[in-house]
C-alpha cells in the first residue's frame, strides 16, 4: 500500500517509524568502524573486546564489573541498534540505540577511572570503544527527535484531517437536532393531572352549600 492510499492519519503514524539520519550516517558508520575496532584491538592486560563481550576465562579474571557492563552497552547501542539503523532507517532501533549508547559514553568515564586505579592501563581498544558510543551519542542527539519535511507535511495533513472530521461530524449533529420529531401533545402522558383536576371537581361538589336567606319580617 503507497502513501497516497493511505489516509493522513495513518500516513503520518508510517513516515514516523523511519529515522531520518540526514548527514548523520557517515559518523555513525564511522562509529560503528570503531567498535570493530574495540572488538579486536588489546582493551587491557591484552585483552580484546571479543573476549571481554563473549565472557572469556580470561576476560572474567582480568576485567572488572565496569568494563563487562560497557562492553554489553557499547555492542547493543552501535554493535547492533546502530548497525540495524543504518540499514533499515527504523525508529525504533535509533532510539533504543541512543539509549544504551548515552548510558554507555556516560558509564565509560566511571570505566576509566576504575582502570586509573589498576596497575594495567586501557590501551588503544578500550579509547576506541569510547569514541564509538561518543560519536553515536551526538549523531542520536542530532537527529532522534528530528522531523523531516516529509514528516511535518504528513503531520499537518493529519491535522487538516481531524479538522475535517469534527466540522463533518458538527455538521451531522445539527442535521439531527433539525431531524428531530417535536413532542406530540397526544402521545403526552397527562393522566395524573387529569385525575388531580377530578379530585378537586369531586371536593367542590361536597362542599356544602349555605342556604339563602328570604326576605325580612316586618
Amino acid at each position: 500500500m503507497s502513501k497516497q492510499q493511505l489516509n493522513p492519519i495513518q500516513a503520518e503514524r508510517k513516515i514516523a517509524q523511519t529515522m531520518d539520519l540526514r548527514n548523520q550516517v557517515i559518523p555513525l558508520i564511522i562509529a560503528d568502524a570503531f567498535y570493530v575496532a574495540w572488538l579486536l584491538l588489546p582493551q587491557a592486560a591484552g585483552l580484546r573486546g571479543f573476549q571481554i563481550i563473549t565472557f572469556s576465562a580470561a576476560a572474567r579474571e582480568t576485567m572488572s564489573i565496569a568494563e563487562f557492563v560497557f562492553a554489553i552497552l557499547a555492542t547493543l547501542g552501535v554493535g547492533i541498534c546502530t548497525t540495524l539503523v543504518l540499514i533499515t532507517r527504523k525508529a525504533v532501533f535509533g532510539l533504543v540505540g541512543w539509549m544504551f549508547v548515552t548510558v554507555g559514553f556516560a558509564y565509560s568515564l566511571f570505566m576509566v577511572w576504575m582502570r586509573g586505579t589498576r596497575t594495567d592501563s586501557a590501551e588503544i581498544g578500550m579509547w576506541c570503544g569510547i569514541i564509538a558510543v561518543a560519536i553515536a551519542t551526538v549523531s542520536y542527539s542530532l537527529v532522534a527527535l528530528r522531523r523531516n519535511p516529509e514528516q511535518l507535511e504528513a503531520a499537518q495533513r493529519a491535522r487538516e484531517a481531524a479538522a475535517e472530521l469534527d466540522s463533518v461530524g458538527q455538521a451531522q449533529m445539527d442535521i439531527r437536532k433539525e431531524a428531530a420529531p417535536e413532542v406530540n401533545h397526544l402521545l403526552v402522558d397527562d393522566r395524573r393531572a387529569r385525575a388531580a383536576e377530578r379530585h378537586q371537581d369531586v371536593q367542590k361538589s361536597k362542599k356544602p352549600r349555605e342556604p339563602k336567606q328570604g326576605p325580612a319580617e316586618d
